[in-house]
């Protein structure tokens, strides 16, 4: 009707909700499983220790020193010292005594018979030119080894031996095969006996199968000894009384000795 004021009318009804569950229909709240050990994630410890590495050679103070040690010795002109540290042979000099066995240099012997003279000077060149070549080519023939060579007479330059050594080992001495009996001697006509330290090549001048060698017809032709970075050797050069090998390996000894100190 006009004029007249409408009324509205607030309902404060809501609309139904959903039909609570009976308590059958209720389902138990769910439980967390359990995680297994294996698939547990494990708390953070921070970053995990690293192995410390490993220092190179170079970087170890043995290792540093020894090379320090062999490319100093090479600077300084020493490689001896180097060689004797890997085994192989030394360059540490060598020097003949002045007499051995009781007999001399042949330069002295010379010089002794003839003060002064043409012929003796041109001797003793000779001697020494041949104790220099035949000291190099020992020393070559064992790779740069400190070597030796030199030349013993009586005074009446009858009897003698040469001396060779050099600072390295060397093989045993070796006498040839012969078949005695086959061809009809008593003995060999070079056989290698042992005298100590020292072994030596024996000479047998031919003597008929079934006789006794006389031992005046066996004389030494060299004697060796060998071992701990040294070689010395004599070969005889007598032309009047060869040595008997106990004799001259008997001079292998004095010069071993000499020569080793």
């Amino acid at each position: 009707m006009p004029g007249s004021a409408r009324i509205l009318r607030v309902t404060t009804e809501f609309p139904p909700g959903p039909e609570p569950e009976s308590p059958a229909q209720q389902q138990p709240p769910v439980q967390p499983q359990p995680v297994p050990p294996a698939q547990q994630q494990p708390e953070w410890q921070g970053p995990a220790p690293q192995p410390a590495p490993r220092r190179t050679l170079f970087a170890r103070p043995v290792a540093t020193g020894l090379i320090g040690v062999l490319v100093g010795a090479f600077l300084v002109g020493v490689p001896w010292l180097v060689l004797g540290l890997l085994g192989g042979p030394s360059a540490q000099p060598l020097k003949a005594p002045d007499t051995l066995g009781g007999y001399l240099t042949v330069q002295a012997a010379v010089t002794k018979i003839d003060k002064g003279g043409a012929a003796a000077k041109s001797q003793i060149e000779r001697a020494d030119k041949a104790d220099r070549e035949n000291t190099t080519r020992i020393s070559e023939a064992y790779g740069g080894a400190a070597a030796v060579s030199r030349t013993y007479n009586d005074e009446g330059l009858l009897n003698g031996f040469q001396l060779t050594a050099v600072r390295a080992d060397s093989p045993s001495l070796i006498a040839p095969y012969e078949d005695a009996t086959a061809l009809g001697l008593a003995a060999p006509s070079t056989e290698l006996v042992q005298v100590g330290a020292v072994q030596c090549l024996l000479h047998n001048d031919p003597t008929p199968l079934g006789q006794q060698q006389d031992p005046e017809s066996s004389f030494a032709t060299a004697c060796q000894r060998t071992g701990a970075g040294l070689t010395v050797t004599l070969r005889t050069t007598a032309r009047d009384t060869p040595p008997t090998p106990e004799k001259l390996a008997a001079v292998v000894e004095e010069a071993w000795t000499a020569l080793g100190s």
